[in-house]
């Protein structure tokens, strides 16, 4: 599975992809993906720390991947 990460902000209840990112998306139209929208509650969350917490989380998020399948997976039962 591949990940991305950007900052965007929600207008009329749609995400808007940054033009940057565009290439990552590229020939994913009509293909499933999941999305993790994380919502900031301080102002102080600054670019630095935000990649840095990316990093952590995917390497976490792909480290455990088959966990979290299984668990979506039950959801749907």
């Amino acid at each position: 599975m591949k990940s991305i990460a950007f900052k965007s902000k929600i207008e009329n209840n749609k995400i808007p992809v940054p033009e940057g990112n565009f290439a990552d998306l590229k020939d994913m139209n009509l293909k499933e993906v999941r999305v993790i929208v994380l919502m900031e509650e301080v102002e102080e969350f600054d670019d630095e720390a935000f990649e840095e917490f990316t990093k952590q989380f995917f390497k976490k998020y792909s480290s455990n991947l088959d966990r979290i399948k299984q668990m979506l997976d039950n959801t749907k039962e």
